[in-house]
């Protein structure tokens, strides 16, 4: 990032990348879940050599006793998504894929992940790769309740989009979102701001058709940017 190899936008998140990297802790890497990818660890149940290799293993190294059992833990999730720039592409095989879409020019992403998702990416892009994952890393704004809170289940700050087009309109709730998406700040979203914009969306309606109902089928309508600057 540094060497501008790779570019946040806006830039200022880009803060939030070193600051994960200059305080950077150990990872655990495993979780206790019933799905995920295993990790590739075996364990001996006669001598309780460990063993971890890319091949599954047949017998024991140490032993040569058959009765393996692999490790139940799986992979954190942020572990394999951090291998997705370039795993999906057919490696570790060279291939053509690999060769003409990594890297990639732009990641679209939230910056709640940051830390978790983009840093990662990069490191391992350039350890299995040695190139960078991508070029551009545009962060897009999250959509949070009118407090500013992540919305989530748990909370019950969630608004449902079906919820409020059935009240207001798909009309209302794209004009809210559009409106008030600027780059660089979350969307705060209440039920108040949409009905809000509704009422404005309606003047607009009432306004256009005011003016359609006056001019005819408008076919004798003649403008130019000059009469606008003019009036």
């Amino acid at each position: 990032v540094r060497e501008g190899r790779i570019e946040f936008i806006p830039s200022p998140w880009a803060k939030v990348y070193f600051d994960w990297l200059q305080n950077i802790r150990d990872w655990c890497i495993s979780r206790q879940i019933w799905w995920g990818h295993r990790i590739p660890a075996w364990y001996c149940r006669r001598c309780g050599q460990e063993i971890v290799t890319v091949d599954d293993p047949q017998v024991c190294p140490g032993c040569s006793s058959e009765e393996l059992h692999q490790e139940d833990d799986v992979l954190d999730t942020w572990f394999s998504s951090a291998l997705w720039p370039f795993s999906t592409l057919g490696w570790p095989d060279d291939t053509e894929d690999l060769r003409y879409f990594y890297p990639t020019d732009v990641l679209v992403t939230g910056h709640d992940i940051i830390f978790f998702w983009v840093a990662r990416m990069i490191m391992a892009g350039l350890y299995a790769v040695g190139d960078v994952p991508f070029h551009q890393v545009f962060i897009n704004p999250l959509v949070s309740d009118i407090q500013g809170q992540k919305m989530s289940k748990s909370r019950g700050n969630v608004i449902d989009p079906l919820d409020v087009i059935g009240k207001c309109g798909t009309d209302a709730l794209r004009f809210t979102i559009s409106f008030l998406t600027t780059p660089g700040r979350d969307v705060l979203l209440g039920e108040e701001r949409i009905e809000g914009m509704r009422n404005f969306a309606n003047k607009i309606w009432n306004a256009s058709r005011f003016i359609l109902m006056n001019v005819g089928d408008g076919k004798d309508l003649t403008f130019s940017v000059r009469d606008f600057d003019q009036n």
